[in-house]
């Protein structure tokens, strides 16, 4: 046989090609898989911060420069912030629900109707209520208890993403179930 007859150095010169291919094609397949779940956090990360940020506005907004000649313009920038925090919200579960993982869906849409509900009835609140003028009344513990429901709704979502974001292969080991 013509096979029986290679040496070692005619082995190595077939076989060093087709394993140089082989290691390059796992190593792109385990950098894209990083890149991949690196990405999905990014997006997490963002979706988590757009909810914290609204749940920011009743405190921004009883925050307000009080003055009677800035009432106005404090009116329209809080109400961009505003807006722009509520586009950033839509923005993020429009991605999330892209990426086809109902688990993770559903947990921010549940995440964003607590926050809008908490949150949108203390930003209701302080746009009703006086803007403070006091230093001692920058921390208002009252609205941190009125907005404390959303702790659990974040955990929830926290947990949706902390399996979604784990490796393919540390899933596996785990035998961990989403």
């Amino acid at each position: 046989m013509i096979l029986a007859a290679w040496d070692v150095k005619e082995w190595a010169a077939v076989l060093a090609p087709g394993v140089a291919l082989l290691l390059g094609v796992i190593t792109l397949f385990i950098n894209g898989e990083r890149n991949e779940r690196q990405r999905r956090r990014e997006l997490h990360a963002r979706a988590l911060a757009a909810t914290i940020a609204y749940a920011e506005m009743p405190f921004a907004i009883r925050r307000r420069q009080h003055e009677p000649d800035r009432r106005s313009a404090e009116r329209v920038r809080l109400t961009t912030v505003f807006s722009q925090v509520q586009a950033e919200i839509t923005v993020c579960q429009t991605l999330i629900d892209a990426e086809g993982d109902q688990r993770i869906s559903a947990a921010y849409r549940e995440l964003v109707r607590a926050t809008r509900n908490v949150a949108g009835a203390a930003a209701r609140d302080a746009w009703n209520d006086e803007p403070i003028t006091r230093d001692p009344d920058v921390n208002m513990p009252a609205v941190a208890q009125q907005l404390q429901p959303l702790a659990e709704h974040r955990e929830k979502f926290a947990n949706a993403i902390r399996y979604a974001s784990r490796s393919a292969w540390r899933k596996l080991d785990d035998g961990e179930q989403p």
